[in-house]
Order: structure tokens, then sequence, then C-alpha cells
């Protein structure tokens, strides 16, 4: 017989296992459970801390707690608390402000119909609840003194919590959410006012989720991680409110709300929100400024420490380095011992030394503000003999080391897919099932062999020495399929015109990128992780779009449907189940493929071609114009100023801007013409059997439509465009320069114009 207790144990054992490589945190709610705060809920329920190593903690507000000393205590790592956090930074209590939820305030002044309290200057002489709190209830306060009334014309009495008070007449005008007792009354039939500061020019914000400075120096990552899947959660909770409803109802419903009040109170809060308005979670710094004036009008705080609000504003891409830190960059050298040996990850030409590595190296000291430095040894073992043998020293890694104790890894930069590559007359792979019993080549001094060997016992792996025998061993027939890392079978298939093979599909988890680093040396460790920290999807995705270059199946493989589905069609017709798991198949295939074809050749920012992907393009139509004598002209085009544009208005609007503009040129070109982004602003349109004349023509309509968009920031957006037309000279490198020449004498000349050569 089953002893299920044993079983029972068993799961016990591996549920906290997994537990243990969560990393444990806590978020303290500034009031009781309800809508208020779904977006923690969300993240925590659908898995998006969990997916960021982290296991989240919500704990309910009590009357006993102190949101700002719990955080900087560490009794909680993060908390949600109102404007009033000003007020706490101001008496250089050390908080970092991370995310807005509320863009205004929920918070407002609640009066019956009937007590005819229709402004603030009809509140003399009446009773107001509001809590004792001054700083809490300083929107409201403002608000009455900016309509020529003294707080002392005005009986305030304690707030009771209670909307039984307003009701039965206790008190005049009660301070209130909107998002809640409004439906209270509105069930009851009860007529109300509301005062609301906002629409006096009041604007606070309202749910600050924010941790201490303590926090964001020690666990830079952490914070990065639990600022993007909270603000994660709370887009799904304000996309799906019905849904976000139902979860509060049943599982975080302590204040047993009805799950009707729950939806109302998510449709109020997502309109406070400005999520629509792409404002979830900003912080702005004028804003910021007028709130802390106000503060300081109101004599809330009279001691209080001079502060620059920009410096409790959380960004993700800035890096806080201690003094101590400081100092020792100012006084060492770093270098990166490199292998050579793995393109792309590191490659020599006539040109120097470049690859993967080098541009995250590059990258990492460009914000280090330090000259790179490499150094190459083509041996494995010996580069990480160097760097336990030099503190200073580092070098990549691609897998969890079995490290001794003179070695340590950086927290991942980002992760490379393991891929599998065979010969294009194979169908598509979309599990690494489909491979059991075929022979699949796979280097024996890979980091991920041992791994998939234990996943995928069922799988004949055939061990090679490199990347060139198991190709090799691919077009011989020798083996079903290669496998190795992405970017380096994408390389070797692009590099040496493997046009008969294609990547087919992924196996295993992907590798994280990291670096190695002496364990001696902890605050060279905290200075990588920090930099790692402040790398920006934009950033990584431009490195991979210069490397990644892969052969992909363009349709899916049907064949082996039919050799099975055929000879059993009165079968499948029979049973139903059949039918739907070869559906289920068929879409996850699709998924997979379309997720391989948008790596190959989309830019992750703007969902527009990559760069590698415009080099293909370039080179097909160059060789299409002189087969066929046809026209091609390119535009390429640049936006103007775009550095003081991120500097003036972040970062997150940069990006804003990268994406709207692609959306524009892209409805404003032709089907058959090619648009992608060359690199950073720049962009480029291929025109396939156009004249220059044309070109121009085109290159003035995009300019034009441009200028005229409304980017939604108070400036227009101009662009500086060279456009030139294919010469029978000409190859990619040519016609490329010639254009960028163009472009860049219109900067010279003013800008916002075209330039045809």
């Amino acid at each position: 017989m089953i002893n299920f207790k044993y079983i029972f144990l068993f799961f016990l054992i591996v549920l906290n296992l997994n537990a243990k490589d969560l990393e444990k945190v806590s978020i303290q709610l500034d009031w009781l459970h309800q809508f208020q705060f779904a977006g923690y809920y969300i993240a925590k329920e659908k898995g998006f801390y969990k997916e960021e190593g982290l296991d989240v903690d919500i704990k309910e507000f009590n009357f006993n707690v102190n949101l700002v000393n719990d955080v900087l205590t560490k009794k909680s790592d993060y908390a949600v608390g109102k404007s009033s956090l000003i007020i706490d930074r101001l008496q250089n209590r050390k908080i970092i402000l991370l995310a807005a939820i509320y863009q205004d305030s929920p918070m407002v002044l609640l009066s019956l119909k009937n007590s005819n309290i229709q402004t603030p200057k009809n509140l003399k002489d009446k009773k107001v609840m509001l809590t004792s709190d001054a700083i809490s209830a300083a929107a409201i306060n403002s608000m009455i003194i900016s309509q020529g009334i003294k707080l002392s014309q005005i009986k305030f009495i304690p707030h009771s919590f209670k909307l039984e008070d307003l009701i039965n007449g206790t008190t005049d005008a009660m301070g209130c959410y909107l998002s809640n007792e409004p439906y209270i009354l509105k069930q009851k039939g009860i007529d109300f006012n509301i005062l609301n500061p906002s629409d006096f020019g009041f604007d606070f914000y309202g749910g600050i989720f924010f941790t201490s400075e303590e926090e964001l120096i020690k666990y830079p990552l952490r914070v990065k991680k639990m600022y993007k899947a909270t603000l994660k959660g709370w887009q799904y909770a304000f996309k799906n409110i019905n849904e976000t409803s139902k979860l509060i109802y049943n599982k975080y419903n302590t204040q047993n709300k009805s799950l009707e009040s729950l939806i109302y109170e998510g449709k109020i809060l997502k309109k406070l929100s400005k999520i629509d308005q792409g404002l979830l979670g900003n912080l702005n710094l004028n804003k910021l400024e007028e709130i802390k004036r106000l503060f300081l009008l109101l004599g809330v705080s009279k001691n209080y420490q001079d502060l620059n609000i920009n410096d409790i504003i959380y960004n993700p891409l800035k890096i806080n380095f201690t003094t101590k830190e400081k100092k020792y960059l100012e006084s060492t050298n770093i270098k990166l011992y490199t292998n050579t040996d793995f393109p792309p990850f590191t490659m020599k030409d006539t040109h120097g030394i470049k690859g993967i590595e080098i541009d995250y190296w590059k990258l990492i000291n460009e914000k280090l503000k330090k000259e790179p430095q490499f150094e190459i040894i083509n041996e494995n073992q010996i580069l990480t003999q160097k760097v336990k043998e030099n503190k200073n020293h580092v070098k990549f890694a691609f897998a969890n080391y079995d490290l001794d104790k003179k070695l340590q890894t950086t927290d991942s930069i980002t992760k490379i897919n393991i891929a599998i590559a065979t010969l294009n007359n194979k169908p598509f792979i979309s599990s690494p099932q489909e491979l059991e019993g075929k022979s699949v080549g796979i280097s024996k001094f890979a980091d991920y062999y041992q791994n998939l060997k234990n996943k995928y016992p069922n799988i004949n792996f055939v061990e090679v020495t490199n990347i060139k025998e198991n190709l090799e061993y691919l077009l011989k027939g020798k083996i079903y399929a290669s496998i190795d890392k992405l970017p380096a079978l994408s390389f070797h298939i692009t590099q040496n015109s493997l046009t008969n093979i294609k990547i087919s599909g992924t196996i295993g988890e992907p590798s994280n990128i990291k670096l190695l680093v002496n364990s001696d040396n902890t605050i060279l460790l905290n200075i990588l992780n920090k930099v790692i920290t402040s790398i920006s999807q934009d950033d990584i995705s431009m490195i991979n779009n210069k490397y990644y270059s892969v052969i992909y199946q363009t349709s899916i493989d049907y064949s082996w449907i039919y050799k099975v589905v055929i000879p059993l069609i009165v079968i499948i017709l029979i049973i139903i189940i059949t039918n739907r798991r070869l559906k289920v198949e068929i879409k996850k295939r699709k998924i997979i493929e379309q997720e391989l074809h948008k790596i190959v050749n989309t830019d992750v920012l703007t969902d527009i071609y990559n760069r590698r992907k415009i080099e293909l393009l370039i080179n097909s139509e160059i060789e299409r114009a002189n087969k066929y004598s046809k026209d091609l002209s390119i535009i390429f085009f640049d936006i103007d100023d775009f550095k003081k544009i991120n500097d003036k208005f972040g970062h997150k609007i940069g990006d804003k801007i990268l994406i709207n503009l692609s959306k524009v040129v892209s409805t404003s070109i032709r089907k058959n013409d090619h648009f992608g982004r060359w690199g950073g602003e720049e962009f480029i349109v291929i025109l396939p059997n156009t004249d220059i004349k044309r070109a121009k023509e085109i290159a003035e309509k995009i300019k034009n439509t441009i200028y005229t968009y409304d980017f939604e920031i108070d400036k227009n957006i101009s662009c500086s465009f060279g456009v030139t037309q294919f010469q029978s000279n000409d190859d990619e490198d040519s016609i490329i320069t010639r254009v960028d020449n163009a472009m860049y004498e219109v900067k010279e000349d003013g800008k916002n114009s075209v330039k045809v050569v």
C-alpha cells in the first residue's frame, strides 16, 4: 500500500528546496487589503515576482505600523505610502521613491448633498472629520486655504473611519477615498458631494512604492527586479479588472467587500493611475518639487534638510557607487581575459578585437567611465586560473560554475538560448523529446552538456570537440542535429554560407552571461553588479542584433503529420482528443517559430527590422538591382538632438519616441519598402524599384509626418535625412557611407532637412 505520509513529506521537501532559491522580501501596505494594492497581489499570484527570483510577503496594515520606520529598520524591505514621504526625506530619513501608482491621490472630502457643501468656502464653521496627521491631510488643507478659508474657522474632529458618522450627521464632511466610500453611498441611495484637491490644482501622488536607500545601495538588482515585477503586476491588474477583483474577493478580502465594490474601486483607481496615458508609476520631478513647496508652506516640517528631489527618485539606469567604490575605480585597472577561439563571443580580425563579450565589456567600462582593457588567452583553464591569481581581473562565464572558494560570479547580464540546428529537409523541433532515439552532436566541453545528458537520457548525444566538427557531422549525415549556443550556431551558419542548415528549435534552459570574479574582491563584485543593474534591455538588444543572424525555417513541415494522419483518418475522426492534441502541437510550433523569427529579424524595442536583417536586405536588393538593372534608393535618417531629449525627458520618454516614430514611418512607406533601425536613433529605409527623384519625395513626406506628429512632449521631433541611389559599382559599404555622409551634412547645415547625393 502506498504510504501517502512519505509522499507528502517528499513534496514538502521539494517545495522547500525550490523556495530556498528565491530571495525573501516583504512589502508593507498602508491600509487594509483592497483593490488599492491589486498590482502587488497580481505580481505575487501570477508569478511575476517568482520569475525574478523573489518570494514576496505582502503585509496588511495595522495601526501599530510606522511605514518609514519599518523600512529603515528592515522590518519590511518595501512599503506603500503617500506624498508625505517627501517630508520624511526632508527630515533626512533615507528613503527612495520607486513608483507612484496613482498620479492623482484618491483622498477627497466627502459630504452629503443635503449639507450643501459645494465649495471649500462652505466648510466654514462646519465639522470636518480628518486624520489628526496634518501631513496626510496636506492636500485637503491646501485646497481649503487656497479658497480664503482659515483652518481655524473649521471644526476639525478626529477621524473614526466609520461612514455612518457622515450619514447620521456626527460630522458634516469626512476625508475619504474616491474609490471606496462614494460606492457605498451610491448603493444606499444617498446623494453626496465631493471636494477633490486635484480639481483645485493640488495634484498629490497616491500609492507610492518605496524602499530604503540602504536597500538600493546593497541590493540594486533586487530593487530593479521588484520595480519591474510590481509594475508588470499593475499593468495586468488594470488591464484585467474583473479577474483581479475576483482574486482579491476570494483571497485578500479581510474587509468582506462585495465583488461589485472591488470592480468599482478598480475602475476609479485605473483612471487615477493614468495608465492609458502611459504614466503608470511615473514620478515627475516638477510635481514633487511643488508638493515639497506646499508641505513647507503649510509648516508641517520646521526642521528639514536641504533636499534635491532627484536624489529620492529611483532611476533603474543610475548607478549609486559608495565612496569606497569610487576610490577603487579611480586607483585600479580592471582587465578582461578573453578567448578568441569562440566567435562571435570574441573575434579578432584586421580591424582589431570584437564580439559579444567585447561589446558588453566596452558597455560596462563606458558606464564605469574607464578605458576597456583586454588580454587574449586562448585556453579556458588558463583564463580561469588567471582570475584566481589576479583579483582585479575578470572573464565571462556562461554557466553556473561549480566554483571553488577563489571564484564568484556576478548577477546575470542576459541569457542566451541553447539552439538545435538541422538540415533544411528536417521538420521543426518544438520539443527536445522529438530528438529521442536520434544522434545529436554536442561539444564535450560545453558547460551545459552534463545537464542535458541527465535531463534527456533517451537522446543519443555524440561528443564533438568544437562547433566546426559538429556542423561537419551534420552535413555528412552522421548526426540528425547539432546543439550549441544560438549566437555561435548563427555565426557559423552565416559565415560559412551553410544555406542547407537551419535553426530548428531550442533545448534546455538558456545560459546566463555573467562575469567571473576573484572571491577576495567583493568590492569589484559589487561594482559590476551595480553596473549590470543599469544595463537596459535596449543596450542588450543593440548588442544582440549585431551578432544574431539565424537561418530559420520559414514554414512548418507538415509531412510527418500526413504520414501519420492519413492511415488513421477514420480513427482520428472518432477520437476527437487526438485531433485536439494535434492542434495544440501545431499552435505550439507556430509560437516557437514566431519567437525565433522575432529574435532573428526584429529590433526588440521598436518591433521593426534590426540592423542584421537590414544588412541582409541591402545586399539582396543590390544583387537584384545589378542582375536586372533595376533602380534602388536608400534613405538614411537620424533623430535630431536625441541625447538632449533623453537628458531632458528621460530614457522612458526617449524609448517611447523611438517606438512611436517607428510606427509613424511604417505607415508612411510602401508595402515593398524595407524599414529598420540601424542603431540608437538612426533608421534606414530601402526603396526597391525607386529612382532618386521619387526617393526624395518619400523622404520629404516622412520628414514632415514626423515633425507634425504629436509625440506628447513639449517639443517637435525633427530628423536629418540623407538620400542616395544605387550606382553600378556600389556595394553595401559604399552606398551606406555615401548616404550616411549626406545625412551628417544636413546635421551640420541646421538639421530637419533632406540631402540628396
